[in-house]
Formats: C-alpha cells, structure tokens, sequence
C-alpha cells in the first residue's frame, strides 16, 4: 500500500495543477494507493476530501481508485506548522477530530487515515491522548504514528517504545469498548470497523519490520526513508532475509527510476533537468546503504543508529548542485569535514578499536 505526496488542500481547491499531480498514482500501486493531503482549516479538509472522493472513485468499486484519503498531521517543516497545518494540528485536537469526523462525513465509502507523531515537543507526548479521543469517535480506519516529535524532527532514533505503549493503548480501549457498550449508540460505536495502528520511524530492514510487529504490537509498518535508501526492502521483508542486489541490478533501478521520470515530466529539456534534480534527491539516499556485511564485521554498531556511516566510511558526502547561469543540476561531493557528525566519526572509530 502506498500515499501519495503530501498536497495542500489550499492548492487543491484552487485547481493548482502541480498540486493535483502529487496525487499521480502509477500503475503498479493500483488498486492500493492513498492521497494524502495537508490542511490547516476544518472546511479545506473537508471540500478536498469531497472533491477528490467524488473525481475517483473508491478502490472497492471495482474500478482502479482511490484506497485511502490521509490526513498528514505530522509534518514538521517551519512553513506548514506556522500555518496551523501538519504537526500543529497535535496541540489543536478538537479542531482535528472536527476534520476528521468532517472527512469521513462527505468521503462515502473511501476510508479516511491520520499520521500523528509523538506530539510537538520532546518533553511533552501528546498522541496517546489524541488517539484515544480519534478512537471514540470512531471517525478513521487507521493512525499511523511516528515514533519523533516535531521538535525532534528527524534526529536521533524513533521512540518505538512509545509506539508500543500506543498500540497497547488501542487494545485496551477497544477491548474496555466492546465490555460496557449497553446503550445502542455504544453499541453502533463498538460494531464499527477496527481502527488499524501503523508504527513509522527507522525501518530499514526485515528484521526492524517483524520486531516491530512482533515486540510493538502494531499491525504494520510504514517505511519512508528505509525504501529510498534501499528500494528492494520490500523484498526482503517478503523473503525474511537480506539480499545483496549486484552492481547491474542497482543500475537498473536508476534506469527504471530515469525512465518513469520522462514519462511523468516528458523528454525536453525541462523534464531531463527536473528527472535529473529528483534523481539526485533520490541518489543522496541510496548512498547512504550499509551492507549486512558491514555489521557482522563491526558487531558494536546497530543497523538504524546511523545509516550515513557509509558515506564518514568512503570519506565524501554528494549533494545535489545548480549552476547559476544555464540551470543545470549536477553532483558534487563534500569531503567529510564539512558534514560529519562527532557521534558518527566516534562510531567509526570505536568500531575500528573494537574489530582490532
């Protein structure tokens, strides 16, 4: 199952055409493909749910459409928040499940879905509470929560205990519903659907998927950063193993990854120069891939504690770069000095004194 990229209900309703094509499906994630929009006023939530429900139809009509409609609540990029939109809606939970119950109202037969992160500061967890109020209400089919906050924004490892206190939360609400439902409101509240509970945050391989699923208690498991850097985890999640993918293999995934972008964004020059800068997005991921192999030989270091050891290992860093006068985008490699963390280094180093 797959979301789409994240797009502002803003420009949605305005028919931005850029905007409308985040929501571009291709054709092998059909019929399990979600839109997943962004909204920072109750009403927008509600008229581009409606708009996008009514333009596709819902995946179990039988025809290729729409799984999903998600809500991103966990965003946490400076311009979303200070609008009111992504993780702000953590601190504005009334106005939040007014959204939702306001989605799920107009979206038919299209499940509505919520990502939540921890809450917006490290100190102050607040998605415990929240899932707790969207469970009652009853207006989702599934929270996906990201074990960071958004003042942590992307450092330091995802709180899976947290994530695992939540998903146990969730069984034990559910079940303390369907014990006292006497009343027939209580009763229609408990016979509808389960929500399902998705844990988020440092997956990036099958063993971190099946822990989290055996140890956390969460039904599944969304990836993000963990299928950029290593696009076949898919794979080995299915398999239970890691794969080693060849050098011919890896190349094939940035022909197909070349050849999807000319599709998309056409063979001109202005589609080659936009294929060319997502590519390179795209290229200081899977640069950061550490082999299996690497662990087994430096046993002290943990698959998620750092996946840019790699690149402290080969010595440079690629950034993507634009030159001012043509446009062009090309690569450029940073020596480690300039982007090395001192916890990344150190970890090398200790790993080398260990081993030796």
């Amino acid at each position: 199952m797959t979301y789409s990229e994240m797009a502002m209900s803003s420009s949605i309703l305005q028919g931005h055409k850029p905007e409308w094509a985040l929501m571009r499906a291709h054709a092998s994630e059909l019929p399990h493909f979600g839109a997943q929009i962004c909204a920072n006023k109750v009403d927008q939530a509600i008229r581009t749910t409606e708009a996008i429900t009514k333009l596709f139809p819902t995946a179990g009509s039988g025809r290729h459409g729409l799984a999903f409609v998600d809500l991103n609540c966990g965003c946490p990029i400076d311009l979303i928040y200070q609008a009111g939109g992504g993780s702000a809606l953590l601190d504005q939970q009334s106005k939040l499940i007014k959204m939702l119950k306001g989605m799920n109202y107009v979206s038919g037969e299209t499940p509505i879905t919520v990502k939540i992160r921890m809450g917006t500061r490290d100190s102050h967890p607040t998605a415990q509470k929240l899932v707790n109020k969207v469970i009652d209400h009853g207006d989702v089919q599934s929270v996906t929560l990201h074990g960071r906050s958004r003042q942590q924004r992307y450092t330091r490892s995802a709180n899976w205990e947290y994530i695992a206190e939540t998903a146990a939360l969730i069984k034990s609400v559910k079940a303390q519903m369907d014990a006292t439902a006497d009343t027939a409101a209580d009763k229609e509240r408990a016979e509808k659907p389960n929500v399902y509970f998705v844990g988020n945050g440092d997956c990036y391989s099958h063993i971190d998927y099946y822990n989290a699923v055996d140890h956390s208690g969460v039904d599944s498991v969304m990836l993000a950063r963990g299928a950029l850097i290593k696009p076949w985890i898919f794979e080995e999640i299915q398999k239970g193993q890691y794969l080693d993918k060849s050098a011919t293999e890896r190349l094939d995934l940035v022909r197909d990854y070349c050849r999807y972008g000319l599709e998309v964004w056409g063979a001109d020059e202005l589609g080659v120069a936009t294929t060319r800068r997502f590519l390179l997005e795209w290229l200081s991921f899977t640069c950061r891939l550490v082999s299996h192999l690497f662990y087994m030989l430096f046993p002290g270091l943990t698959e998620n504690a750092d996946m840019s050891l790699l690149v402290y290992w080969r010595g440079f860093h690629p950034r993507s770069t634009t030159d001012r006068r043509s446009g062009r985008v090309g690569m450029s490699w940073r020596p480690c000095s300039e982007v090395a963390t001192t916890s990344g280094v150190s970890k090398i180093i200790e790993a080398m004194r260990n081993r030796h």
